[in-house]
Formats: C-alpha cells, structure tokens, sequence
C-alpha cells in the first residue's frame, strides 16, 4: 500500500441549479450501473443524483463516468444486489460551471454511530432499540475570510438559505472522488489578535460520504 498525498486533494461545492433529465429505460444491474439518459454538456467527473428508480442503492449522488451521447455510468455504484425491479426513473445533472472550488485550510470528515432509543428495564439495564432518527454524521472545514473570494461567498451564501447541496472532493492521482449530499449548518468568524480573519464552519452530512472509484 502506498501512502495518498493531499497536494493534489480539490474540493468542490454545488452553488448552481440543477439540469433534470428523464431516463430512457431502467438502470442496469451491474457493477458500475449504466444510466440511459443524455446529460447534455457533460463530462466524467460531473455530479449526478439518481431518483426514483426503485433501487435503494443507487437513488443518492454519484460522479458521472464514461458519458456517451445518450448514457453514462454511475462511478462507483453497484446495483447487483438488488432483488426487485429497476424502473426508469431521472437524473440531476451538475457540470463543472455548478460548482464552485472551496479554497478551504481543513476539512475533517466526522461520521456518526447509529442513534439508539434507551428502553432499558430493570431486568435488562442496556436494552435499546434502533433511532427512527439516523444521522450520517458532520463534514467540519476552515478557511480565511475574503469578500473576494467566490468561494467565500457561495459559502456565506449556503449558511444563510441552509438549503442541500452537494460536496465532491477530488482526491487526485487516480484516486476517485468522495460526494455526499451536505447542508450548511453552522458558519462562524475567527478574529485573532495577530493573524489572518478566518472562518469556521459545519456541514450536515444528508447521507454518508461515498467514494467513487
């Protein structure tokens, strides 16, 4: 095993409006699955959500792979699994031009353990039953405050609607990418005596983070 350097680690955020395509025909049962719809202007690499298609494990974000006039490939999906029929569901399309690069000094990935429900009796002090509530966890992230800065400002701009967007980290080198679906829940300022304005933050993962590879 060798050793992954972070100098080639890009991270990106999704600050434009999605482009909605219908499918053709169901996705494939397959390792990656193949998606039949045309994602006009696209590109390897771009963001792609996949809905309604009966598949548990593929309805959620992907990288777009191998784009061809009329399909694509899910990068990293596997949909051999699945035990029902697929149906023809649609696709979320981002391209590069919907995203905007995060000049971020850290980012820290922080997964959550499965809630519980405490239903613990004298007779059997630990009983506990699954949380209906399940959190995927939190994405925390530094950087330096700049007006200027386009990334600054579409992520001040996600802090105040706090509506979903969608992470995809490039993690160089032929590594593949990791993508989650993320919401902006906290934003705060660092003002030191003697230093840099800096910037704080905390994203809510929607869903684990998934590495496309």
């Amino acid at each position: 095993m060798t050793a992954q350097s972070t100098s080639e680690v890009n991270i990106y955020l999704t600050t434009g409006a999605a482009t909605s395509s219908a499918m053709t025909a169901p996705p494939s049962k397959a390792a990656p699955s193949s998606i039949s719809a045309s994602l006009s202007g696209g590109a390897g690499g771009d963001v792609v959500v996949i809905k309604d298609t009966n598949w548990n494990s593929l309805d959620t974000v992907w990288v777009a792979d191998n784009v061809g006039g009329s399909d694509f490939d899910a990068l990293g999906s596997d949909t051999t699994g699945e035990t029902t029929a697929a149906v023809t569901g649609k696709v979320d399309h981002y391209t590069e031009s919907d995203l905007t690069k995060l000049c971020l000094a850290s980012l820290t990935i922080n997964t959550s353990d499965p809630s519980t429900v405490s239903v613990a009796t004298f007779c059997d002090p630990s009983a506990s039953l699954p949380s209906q509530i399940q959190e995927a966890g939190t994405i925390s992230f530094t950087g330096y405050a700049d007006v200027n800065s386009a990334d600054y400002v579409a992520l001040y701009a996600a802090s105040k609607s706090q509506d979903q967007r969608y992470i995809r980290i490039n993690l160089g080198d032929d590594q593949g990418y990791l993508v989650a679906p993320v919401t902006l829940s906290s934003f705060t300022w660092d003002l030191p005596l003697d230093g840099a304005v800096g910037y704080s933050g905390t994203m809510v993962l929607g869903s684990k983070v998934k590495h496309c590879f």
